[in-house]
């Protein structure tokens, strides 16, 4: 039997009592305005009982085809919703965070709240780059299942349903979700909403409608700041070195590195790893690391492919800034007039990583790198009895220096 026959032999009063029982049970404005018109064709019916059947028929079929358009339960007025950050609102990149949800029964003093409600949904709509992680709540929600759909616009849409509001101790339900906040979320605002009902998610309407008006009492909304997280940012400021030419046994001779933490978080670890060329002795008595406590070691030789050095110290706090000097022994076999290249790169973590060095190798620009030149020279007398087989002959000049410079390191 098809529907509009099964309302055909539907007794006319049979139905007007269904129409008043589900008239009653609906307390919002909005579902008497649905539902009102339907109540008046069927106590119009009545009247017209002695009208002809394709008149009666007519009526019969407009109060069943008119129950069919609202098929969604409609929000209660007698339940609110509350939304609030805990920690601030601001959504740091990498980060987990929680949001605070509440639902709250409306007071026994307000015409028609019920004395209970048969359960408890919250629908919430998290941003993009915001995802849903766990959730944790208390009585009388307890326990509270949870679904979360991806949409379109990359955001979710998460329904969590649990036990229902009561008169008494449980007139209010908590529930704290923990979101974790993509690396690469969205910068800027996010829009976070919450509707509460006290219907079965798939019968649910409330989300949607609140996405597009949060202002009735059953909605609310919240805007987050997405935002980069702290990181620390190691970079090289300059290197340079004294004197200005190196000359073999010269105990005064340094290597300066200078280096800072331009970021807006303390490091884990700091670390400075040198690449000496060959020639070039690094001496640890006469390395100093500006105030800031490292451990420095060596590996390699200095007569053959040259020494690494690596100074490795603790967390340097933000705008944090010191100089490490190497002490440097020249020796005999360096090479002149040079210049010759010192490598350097630092870098945060737990220990000194070498292929941050080797990279550098390769491309000495970013920040946490440096490539510095040395002069260096080897007077001629050095290598013979006297200094008389030198003159005017095969003085060695450094590249970029003039002849008279030689005056000022001899």
């Amino acid at each position: 039997m098809t529907g509009l026959s099964q309302c055909h032999s539907t007794p006319t009063f049979v139905l007007l009592v269904l129409l008043v029982l589900d008239f009653k049970s609906t307390p919002s404005f909005g579902g008497y305005l649905q539902r009102g018109p339907i109540l008046i064709v069927a106590i119009s019916s009545l009247g017209i009982f002695a009208m002809s059947s394709r008149l009666f028929s007519g009526l019969l079929f407009a109060l069943c085809i008119l129950p069919a358009a609202v098929s969604a339960s409609d929000p209660s007025p007698y339940l609110n919703a509350e939304l609030r950050h805990i920690g601030g609102s601001t959504y740091l990149r990498g980060t987990t965070r929680t949001i605070d949800s509440i639902i709250r029964k409306c007071a026994q003093n307000v015409p028609g709240c019920p004395t209970s409600f048969p359960r408890s949904s919250l629908y919430f709509r998290l941003p993009p780059g915001i995802h849903y992680q766990s959730h944790y709540t208390y009585a009388p929600l307890f326990p509270v299942t949870c679904s979360v759909t991806a949409m379109p616009d990359n955001s979710e849409h998460l329904a969590c349903t649990g036990g229902g509001l009561s008169t008494g101790i449980y007139t209010v339900g908590q529930l704290v979700l923990t979101v974790a906040v993509a690396n690469d979320a969205p910068l800027g605002p996010g829009r976070i909403v919450l509707g509460v009902d006290d219907s079965l998610p798939a019968e649910s309407g409330t989300l949607a409608e609140c996405i597009g008006d949060s202002f009735p009492n059953y909605c609310t909304e919240l805007t987050g700041t997405i935002d980069v997280a702290p990181a620390p940012d190691l970079f090289i400021d300059r290197v340079n070195h004294n004197p200005l030419v190196f000359q073999p046994d010269d105990v005064n001779s340094r290597v300066r590195v200078s280096i800072g933490n331009r970021g807006n978080a303390p490091t884990t670890g700091t670390h400075l790893q040198a690449h000496l060329p060959p020639g070039f002795q690094w001496q640890l008595a006469t390395t100093t690391t500006g105030g800031f406590s490292m451990a420095c070691s060596k590996t390699g030789s200095w007569d053959n492919a040259g020494e690494t050095v690596t100074c490795s110290g603790g967390a340097l706090a933000a705008n944090g800034y010191f100089e490490v000097a190497l002490g440097i022994r020249p020796r005999d076999n360096m090479e002149v007039p040079g210049p010759l290249p010192v490598l350097a790169s630092v870098n945060d973590g737990a220990s000194a990583n070498a292929a941050v060095l080797m990279a550098c190798a390769s491309d000495s620009s970013p920040a946490h790198c440096a490539w510095h030149e040395v002069a260096t020279w080897i007077a001629c007398a050095r290598s013979r009895d006297s200094g008389i087989f030198c003159d005017s002959f095969d003085v060695q000049v450094p590249a970029g220096l003039q002849g008279s410079d030689l005056f000022l390191v001899d």
